[in-house]
């Protein structure tokens, strides 16, 4: 297959690379960086918004698209809405155009985010939850949903959507950018830095692995069938208090550095977004009866395998 990835240098995009390089399939990776093409992996330097879409090279064909590209900070977006409006909508919007007037149909895999429905009383999430986003990063992301959703009741793509819970591990250390709070947690953690938690840190989340993350978006793919037009939730179904999950990172940097830190609980700051103060466990059986997708790895297991291989790198 002829395989687009875009935000291809970020977390997931990396590990989709990773999984699939080995593979008999040509992968085309846009990012925003310059990267050198290797084996059957082409790197293309473009950004989807500032960029032209006719500058694209890309073969006559391509089979499937994973749209992870895009910024991903509530307060970026908080303090610049039209810049998170551009690189998460009108930038996914140009590359639907572009496979539009190249009259092609690749299964688009969009990355969502399960804060799209805001606060909620009841849990677990699934897709019957009402969508109430209450920051401007939701909007946007809740929009590109949106259209891709009427693209394809246009008949113009074909593709799904996955809302995913908190993704970690796997980050490496010549990444410039810490990608989710258990990556910033275990760095800090590195540099013996001690930890803050906001408030009493009883928030729960819901981590997902980033390996079960990238066979969720293997496997949309392959029951395009099945998933075309419909949007999922992807996670652990486990729901971990804050700072019990902060308490289980420090104490394994702990045990593979010896380096100890503390964490401490303070008030949270006045311009901290209402979101972060939600509860989220995730219900992704609607994705599962689909394609028979189940987490395989615990937020203990992920943890093990994270910061072994960060150490590996």
């Amino acid at each position: 297959m002829n395989i687009l990835i875009t935000g291809a240098s970020g977390l997931i995009g990396t590990a989709i690379i990773e999984k699939l390089q080995s593979q008999d399939h040509k992968i085309y990776a846009i990012s925003r960086s310059n990267k050198k093409s290797n084996g059957n992996i082409n790197w293309i330097k473009h950004d989807l918004y500032n960029d032209s879409v006719s500058s694209l090279i890309l073969p006559k064909k391509i089979d499937v698209v994973f749209h992870l590209s895009g910024q991903t900070s509530i307060y970026d977006a908080r303090k610049n809405p039209i810049f998170d409006l551009n690189a998460n909508v009108l930038g996914f919007l140009n590359l639907l155009e572009y496979f539009k007037s190249q009259k092609q149909k690749p299964f688009v895999v969009l990355a969502g985010t399960a804060t799209e429905v805001g606060i909620v009383d009841l849990l677990p999430i699934n897709e019957k939850t009402q969508d109430c986003p209450i920051t401007f990063y939701d909007l946007s992301k809740l929009t590109a949903e949106m259209y891709l959703k009427q693209y394809i009741r246009e008949g113009w793509a074909r593709g799904c959507t996955l809302r995913l819970a908190n993704v970690f591990g796997r980050s490496q250390k010549q990444q410039l950018e810490d990608r989710g709070i258990v990556d910033k947690i275990f760095r800090r953690a590195l540099a013996k830095k001690n930890i803050t938690v906001f408030g009493d840190g009883n928030y729960i989340r819901d981590y997902v692995f980033i390996d079960d993350v990238v066979m969720a978006f293997i496997l949309s793919e392959q029951f395009s069938d099945k998933t075309n037009g419909l949007t999922f939730y992807i996670g652990s179904g486990e729901g971990i208090a804050l700072k019990d999950a902060f308490q289980e990172i420090i104490y394994l940097a702990a045990k593979l550095t010896g380096k100890t830190v503390s964490c401490e609980h303070v008030k949270p700051p006045d311009n901290l977004s209402e979101i972060e103060f939600r509860n989220a466990i995730i219900d992704s059986s609607a994705f599962t009866n689909l394609t028979g997708w189940k987490p395989r790895y615990s937020f203990t297991e992920g943890l093990n395998i994270a910061y072994q291989n960060y150490f590996d790198k």
